[in-house]
């Protein structure tokens, strides 16, 4: 919380954290508790502060309708997470939207189940590979993602015709159903799903010796 003894921080730094104090006195009650874990939405462009003083410099800004999650409260500020990032949020800008916070909670969701998807296609290619294998078969599904002449979404990709075989298998269908999947495999899965890529760029996989490439494990990666 912003008090007299962080002046020697800057006088415009304080002053500002003051104003930020009297305006939120005016519209939240000091001390308010959220419920931890709820989802809340930030009502205006601000910063995510690394400790509940604006002095305390910023981890990173949020975004106007960014929907956060509670982690814990201190006075007029709110720990939060959001976009991977924690920090405190003014509450003067916590705000509640239903519809805003369903259509996160559904984006998730897909996300969710597109990863287990993937998880379940690099069980089926590569379930027998060490995990550095599995990643990579991870990443060349992300890399089609985001390519321009590949579909934009992981289902689209993984039930594309005449890509991956095991698509209409009944090894991946039972995966799905029963969820079946190794651990490594979904670990995999969310490290391509979360940027990692150990090939490249590679678009594409086969069999080691078939072609020049990366080689990991009994692929290789092109």
């Amino acid at each position: 919380m912003c008090n007299g003894k962080k002046w020697l921080k800057g006088f415009l730094g304080a002053a500002m954290c003051l104003a930020l104090a009297v305006a939120g006195k005016q519209d939240v009650n000091a001390g308010q508790d959220y419920t931890i874990g709820s989802y809340i939405v930030c009502t205006e462009d601000t910063n995510l502060f690394v400790l509940p003083d604006c002095n305390e410099g910023v981890v990173t800004p949020i975004a106007k309708n960014s929907v956060a999650v509670v982690v814990e409260n201190d006075e007029i500020y709110t720990k939060v997470s959001c976009n991977g990032a924690e920090g405190y949020l003014y509450q003067e800008f916590i705000g509640y939207d239903e519809a805003l916070i369903a259509a996160y909670e559904a984006e998730l969701l897909a996300k969710s189940e597109e990863v287990r998807m993937m998880a379940a296609m690099i069980q089926c290619e590569a379930g027998n590979q060490p995990i550095e294998g599995q990643v990579a078969v991870g990443a060349v599904i992300m890399n089609r993602v985001k390519a321009p002449n590949y579909p934009n979404t992981i289902v689209e990709v993984l039930y594309q015709p005449y890509q991956f075989g095991p698509s209409d298998s009944q090894l991946f269908a039972d995966l799905l159903t029963y969820d079946t999947i190794k651990d490594s495999c979904r670990e995999a899965a969310r490290q391509a799903f979360m940027g990692v890529d150990n090939v490249a760029g590679a678009l594409h996989f086969r069999r080691a010796g078939s072609r020049e490439g990366i080689v990991i494990g009994d692929h290789v990666f092109y």
